[in-house]
């Protein structure tokens, strides 16, 4: 599948499936954020992209449900992630989860 190329005025959401966005600092938050508007894109944030816990990312329940609201939103054009790492892959097992009791 090859996706359209992004127009002006088109929406990405940002969203955080292994670490908290709480992380990065506002500096290079509004870095990002102003680059991006000024390429003229609409800027979303997932609902739990800067909840935290001891590991400095949120937990696999707020990870999943991002997931499924970013991909069921027909305005979103992108989906940008903040940080990959190691807390993303607990995320396949439920969305596997998921699908497969979702099927039966």
């Amino acid at each position: 599948m090859i996706p359209k190329k992004l127009s002006h005025g088109d929406e990405i959401r940002v969203i955080s499936p292994a670490r908290s966005m709480s992380i990065l600092s506002k500096e290079l938050k509004d870095i990002a954020i102003n680059r991006l508007r000024k390429l003229g894109f609409k800027l979303s944030f997932s609902k739990n992209s800067d909840e935290t816990n001891d590991f400095n990312s949120s937990s696999i329940k707020s990870r999943i449900e991002d997931l499924h609201e970013v991909f069921l939103d027909k305005n979103v054009k992108a989906i940008l992630t903040t940080i990959g790492g190691f807390n993303s892959m607990i995320l396949f097992q439920k969305i596997q989860r998921y699908y497969a009791d979702f099927l039966i």
